[in-house]
């Protein structure tokens, strides 16, 4: 009975999404009420399961070795699923304001909890197949999001996405094949399943790893398989938080931190120089990512690319194979996740108040919008890297671990981005305050307090990440511990 809690805030989102499309509501606030309680008590049920000190571990249907759904918690498991069901919370509310506005919002919410159900399912995978099988899942339920709007955009983008989510799910595919084939196993174990490197061939291991990490790399936005990123910036503000702070490119994230430590495990990475080869494609998507944003001018697309620069840096901390480095990328997953929804929040709060999309336009709306853009302006801080913010916690770990590692060009390089990220979000706060005309305070233009708190909530919580990273970084120390 025990194995079965761990179904609870999988199929818990699932069945009442699916229930979402049939209940006819008497009203919006019984709507509301119905959206609300799902996901808090989701969040509730993920507390339950990792607050659990005994191993859960179940297997929900197996054929064979290999086709084997099979799920299992430790401890980046729950980090992953504390992550996005907590951000859900605050993204429901901020969408139920915001879909107030758009056409079509009880499809938008039956696949915006099914989303959170499946995110849920690949924090909770124990073994590559059963991670396989979500993250394919994933892109079924994000696409109706991304074509929200239905207009020809949309599609071509919804279009666009499908192509390169399953054509990178194909690589994954290929690569499991490929991996069972030599191991027998892929379930997730610290140190990998790989023991006997003397019977099989090493350059094979490197090929393998090398189709993995670039299949699910492409959900991670990694250069160059990032394009559908930006493109995805036609859909609605809620939606474009959720593939950019946790559902869609940190699933991409989370798997290969499976790959890497729990399949291969970072001795074998090592030796077949894994980590050498996937730099420069790292290296690449960090310094890329921020010389595309600093020539948008639309705002979703400025952060867009700002979002494939700073996967780059955790996936950096990922390949540089040592202690530091991984809490750095671990703690910058968490630090961008927070950091970035509060960014597309007030953008969208822009837009929701305003119809303003680009930078030229938003003169002097700090003046109109001062609370909004003052917790944009705090977000746009920590994301450079400036001390105390939880930021600049992240990005020190990743620095020191490129100096443990013998690095010094990998921190010569994180320096090097975070003055590119600072040339291209705070062009956004100075238009904001520092131009246009002053503004009474009877103008002041906040959006509704459904769409402000959770913004307000955010920074705080960024704010005392960055004075407070302990509780935090302690968990994600003893992960790295128990891995690398």
């Amino acid at each position: 009975m025990r194995g079965i809690s761990i179904l609870f805030p999988l199929f818990f989102p699932i069945i009442t999404s699916l229930a979402f499309g049939t209940i006819k509501f008497k009203s919006k606030r019984a709507r509301n009420i119905y959206l609300t309680s799902t996901i808090i008590i989701n969040f509730l049920f993920v507390i339950n399961v990792s607050m659990t000190n005994a191993s859960i571990d179940f297997h929900l249907f197996k054929v064979n070795d290999f086709l084997d759904i099979y799920f299992k918690i430790d401890k980046i498991g729950i980090l992953f699923s504390l992550l996005a069901s907590c951000l859900w919370i605050f993204t429901t509310f901020y969408s139920i304001e915001y879909m107030s506005h758009e056409r079509k919002e009880k499809r938008f919410f039956i696949f915006f909890i099914l989303t959170l159900g499946i995110t849920v399912g690949i924090a909770f995978s124990g073994n590559l197949f059963t991670l396989y099988i979500f993250y394919e899942l994933l892109t079924l339920a994000t696409f109706p999001l991304v074509i929200h709007a239905g207009s020809r955009e949309a599609l071509e983008s919804g279009k666009k996405y499908l192509v390169y989510s399953f054509t990178g799910a194909t690589f994954v595919l290929l690569g499991m094949i490929l991996l069972f084939s030599i191991s027998n196993n892929m379930t997730f174990i610290e140190y990998g399943v790989l023991t006997d490197l003397n019977s099989i061939n090493q350059n094979l291991i490197l090929v393998i790893y090398m189709i993995l990490f670039l299949g699910f790399g492409v959900k991670a936005a990694l250069v160059p398989f990032h394009s559908w990123l930006p493109s995805a910036m036609v859909a609605p503000t809620p939606v474009s938080s959720l593939l950019h702070a946790v559902a869609v490119v940190k699933s991409g994230i989370f798997a290969i931190i499976r790959i890497t430590y729990f399949i291969f495990g970072s001795d074998v990475i090592n030796k077949v120089q894994g980590d050498f080869y996937i730099s420069f494609l790292v290296i690449t998507t960090i310094l890329l990512g921020s010389l595309l944003a600093l020539h948008q001018e639309n705002l979703k697309k400025r952060l867009a690319y700002s979002t494939v620069s700073q996967l780059g840096y955790i996936l950096l901390g990922l390949v540089m194979i040592n202690d530091n480095a991984l809490t750095g990328g671990l703690l910058h997953l968490v630090n961008h996740a927070v950091i970035k929804i509060i960014l597309f929040f007030c953008v969208g709060a822009i837009y929701f108040m305003t119809g303003k999309k680009t930078i030229s336009e938003i003169k002097g709306i700090g003046k109109q919008m001062p609370i909004t853009m003052g917790c944009f302006s705090i977000a746009a801080i920590s994301l450079i890297g400036i001390p105390p913010t939880n930021g600049f916690v992240s990005k020190w770990y990743l620095a020191i671990g490129g100096l443990r590692a013998d690095r010094v060009l990998f921190s010569v390089i994180l320096l090097l981005s975070a003055l590119l990220t600072a040339a291209y979000i705070l062009p956004i706060v100075i238009t904001a305050f520092f131009q246009g005309e002053k503004v009474a305070k009877e103008d002041h233009i906040e959006p509704p307090l459904r769409m402000l708190i959770p913004i307000i909530l955010l920074t705080g919580i960024v704010i005392a990440l960055g004075l407070f990273p302990n509780f935090v970084l302690n968990f994600i120390e003893s992960i790295t511990d128990s891995i690398v």
